[in-house]
């Protein structure tokens, strides 16, 4: 018992590793910097800001028709390797994007991103941290889905942009996201602690203190019938769409600083603020979480990706205040990753 509970615990963490190779580096360095792409191939190509990101709006798209679809291939075979060939089919595709010069091959990138990220993007690392921790689950699920690296990623995508071009510097990136990913996730990632014969983060100390207690726990969760006839369901999965879209803001910054006064270089460090505002409250929302709740934990994320819009908005040519929206709107970016997880599980 006690080598099932240490070696569990261990995994655990080593898990969280993992989820962070198939989640927080393609999402950091590829999905997060995707905005600094958009003025120059809008320059380049001549097309409109909508007809340039509309490979954005497919993706959401996609993956909700394609999520159902994932979780049942996720429930029945190993999600280490269906996510290791999905994020290396996401890798392989963002290179290839790098050539594209037709608005159909963008789309057809949306496509594909949107079927890849039902697995990596919005599915796995919830599942597969609830399964390993009975215990700490919203740190390990904030620290599953940091996007710390896009913090970097942002300037220096930007400064290969500036010395190579858009194209070099979208390949560079994608070549170096392909490989980590696909190393951290075969390295780290496991179905559950069931199939190793190990216990879950935790799993001893809740067994130690059922053992002292006299009531007996009610089942947890909810069968597929009993949500979809449940109104909750569907309040998730509308705060789920509210948090997506206050996120998706962030993507149109660069673009809009770019074509402003602002300049590129401030739309660049944008994405970085953001990213590091997010991280920091990423952990904030999580503490939070545990004091007061995940309902007012999340008012309090929508509120800020609100607040973080309105101070950009009215910035004008103030780069102070339009630096200090992007902090306060990191608030409302964090809240995508970390309140409806917490959402569904309090549920």
């Amino acid at each position: 018992m006690g080598t099932a509970r240490t070696k569990g615990a261990v995994w655990a963490w080593l898990v969280v590793i993992g989820c962070i190779g198939f989640y927080s580096i393609p999402t950091g360095i590829i999905g997060n910097t995707s905005g600094i792409f958009v003025a120059p191939v809008m320059d380049q190509f001549g097309w409109t800001q909508t007809d340039t990101t509309m490979y954005r709006t497919i993706q959401p798209l996609v993956a909700a028709v394609c999520a159902p679809i994932a979780g049942k291939l996720m429930e029945k075979y190993n999600p280490r390797w269906i996510l290791a060939a999905v994020s290396a089919a996401f890798g392989l595709t963002s290179w290839a994007s790098a050539y594209a010069t037709e608005l159909w091959q963008w789309n057809l990138y949306g496509v594909v991103y949107g079927v890849t990220s039902a697995f990596y993007m919005y599915l796995a690392a919830p599942v597969l941290i609830n399964a390993w921790f009975k215990k700490s689950a919203g740190l390990a699920i904030t620290a599953a889905t940091l996007s710390i690296l896009a913090a970097v990623a942002s300037p220096i995508g930007q400064e290969l942009i500036n010395q190579f071009g858009w194209q070099t510097a979208r390949a560079a990136l994608s070549i170096v996201t392909t490989v980590l990913l696909v190393v951290l996730t075969v390295a780290f990632v496991r179905k559950s602690p069931t199939v190793m014969g190990l216990l879950p983060f935790g799993a001893g100390e809740q067994d130690d203190a059922a053992n002292q207690s006299a009531a007996p726990e009610p089942d947890e969760g909810a069968t597929v019938a009993q949500a979809i006839k449940s109104p909750g369901l569907y309040l998730l999965i509308l705060v789920a769409c509210i948090f997506v879209m206050c996120a998706a803001f962030f993507q149109q910054i660069p673009a809009f600083a770019a074509h402003g006064a602002l300049g590129a270089s401030a739309g660049a460090m944008a994405v970085s603020i953001i990213m590091v505002g997010g991280v920091v409250f990423k952990l904030v929302l999580g503490a939070l979480n545990d004091k007061i709740g995940v309902k007012y934990t999340g008012i309090i994320a929508a509120s800020c990706g609100a607040i973080g819009i309105l101070l950009a908005y009215i910035a004008g040519e103030n780069v102070a205040l339009f630096y200090a929206g992007m902090v306060v709107f990191g608030g409302g970016y964090a809240g995508l990753t970390v309140i409806a997880p917490m959402l569904a599980r309090a549920a």
